[in-house]
């Protein structure tokens, strides 16, 4: 159905053809539409799995998935992130890069996901004995493979597609692959119990790997990228430069996280410090998600305006984000402080004490979320290693800042995250405004150069 008119010709004033505006709306709508419709039929089909499961066979099928995803991150390599920022820096500057861009991309991420996955089946009776204390799991762990691999693929594919700004693409992708996997999970569940809902998941994701590398090779004729494996090995230094930084940086947030949750454990009450703790980080992907979506539409807009130096735009674009950002902040935050002893108490009369907790791991989040701006602005402009060294001072100030205020318990653990916050925002700030400011002036000055000559 079209739209009125005058509602069209409204929205042609506010978002102009081909404005950065218009590429940035179009971009998050879609991405938008396709995570909210592809979650919503995931948890459906996860509704009636854990009916058919019941308790102990969903917390089962949880944790294979668990298990799965923490090693795909090695499995992934970050090539998703650096297909991202590398396909939208050349897709117009130079498409011969950017096809062996994408050849390499896959290429590698075929290599580590099946190594990876070969590594964890041959291990997965270890594993389950070991690890997740289910000897009896070992089979389904194996069946879990098959999801590490395809995902590992997916990623740099959809990576790809984001570089092209095909968020609409991905949206059809994830909607498709949402429909396969809810009678695929159900009708395995159904027939073979446990290894079947794990091995619909799977069939799922060949689905989506199927559909994905189709849609790739459509997005890359239409953007002119011819594909071509020749030569790819001149394209390895951006595994070095872009990905492994990348891929570390990923890797290590897991480990301090739990680590700071280890020290929290550890002390007096812990447990039940821990639990309103966990509460309160649960309201916190509320704070997230509208972020996190946007973030995927903005870093290959940025990535685009830094290869081809259109600094002023690039600027402009870094300061719409903090501004976009800090309003859904303050969106939440507002209500959820004031409102926050009612909303701990949705966890039971014991959380209500905890709102103090929510209150701090709040802004702290909000501070964490802003800061998504300036490390897109790194990721952006390549700076990977800086990145990946920030993070680690990062790391190191939230684990001090834990062991300080750990006698405070949950509060103080959102204290720490609070000021490691404040502390990592200044740091990679002050880090952006003068290394990122010089090296735009010095493309600058080179293209002039270019230019008079």
């Amino acid at each position: 159905m079209k739209l009125p008119a005058f509602v069209q010709e409204k929205l042609a004033e506010i978002l102009p053809a081909n404005s950065l505006r218009r590429r940035f709306a179009k971009g998050a709508f879609w991405s938008i539409s396709g995570t909210a419709i592809s979650q919503t039929l995931a948890l459906a089909a996860s509704i009636v799995t854990a009916r058919i499961l019941g308790k102990v066979g969903f917390g089962e099928l949880g944790i294979i998935v668990s298990t799965v995803g923490m090693f795909g991150i090695f499995a992934g390599l970050g090539l998703g992130l650096t297909a991202t920022k590398h396909i939208a820096q050349y897709r117009s500057t130079d498409t011969a890069q950017a096809g062996r861009i994408i050849a390499m991309c896959s290429v590698v991420a075929t290599l580590s996901g099946g190594v990876i996955t070969g590594i964890i089946f041959f291990a997965a009776p270890y594993l389950a004995a070991h690890t997740i204390n289910a000897p009896h799991l070992a089979m389904e762990l194996r069946i879990g493979c098959g999801l590490l691999f395809f995902n590992a693929v997916i990623g740099s594919q959809t990576g790809v597609l984001a570089g092209f700004e095909a968020f609409k693409t991905i949206a059809k992708v994830n909607l498709f692959r949402g429909l396969a996997n809810f009678p695929l999970m159900v009708l395995g569940v159904y027939l073979f119990g446990l290894p079947g809902a794990v091995g619909g998941r799977v069939a799922a994701a060949s689905i989506g790997w199927i559909l994905n590398e189709i849609a790739l090779r459509i997005e890359s004729r239409r953007a002119g990228v011819l594909i071509s494996y020749r030569d790819i090995l001149a394209e390895l230094p951006i595994l070095w430069s872009f990905s492994v930084p990348a891929f570390l940086s990923q890797a290590m947030v897991g480990p301090v996280m739990w680590g700071t949750r280890a020290l929290l454990v550890n002390q007096d009450n812990g447990y039940a410090e821990m639990g309103i703790f966990a509460a309160a980080q649960r309201l916190m992907l509320v704070l997230i998600a509208l972020p996190n979506l946007v973030s995927r539409v903005s870093l290959p807009i940025l990535s685009e305006l830094y290869g081809t130096n259109r600094r002023k735009k690039y600027g402009r674009t870094l300061l719409m984000l903090v501004w976009l950002y800090s309003a859904c902040c303050l969106a939440v935050m507002i209500p959820m402080s004031v409102f926050s002893r009612q909303i701990m108490f949705l966890f039971g009369k014991e959380f209500v004490q905890g709102w103090p907790t929510l209150c701090i791991l709040g802004l702290a989040t909000s501070v964490s979320v802003v800061n998504m701006v300036v490390g897109q602005a790194i990721s952006s402009s390549g700076k990977m290693w800086w990145g990946f060294f920030l993070n680690v001072l990062w790391a190191l100030e939230l684990l001090i800042c834990t062991k300080i205020f750990m006698t405070q318990g949950a509060t103080g653990l959102s204290l720490a995250y609070l000021l490691a916050y404040i502390l990592h925002t200044a740091q990679v700030t002050a880090f952006v405004l003068k290394i990122l400011k010089k090296d735009l002036t010095l493309k600058n000055e080179k293209y002039m150069a270019t230019i008079r000559t």
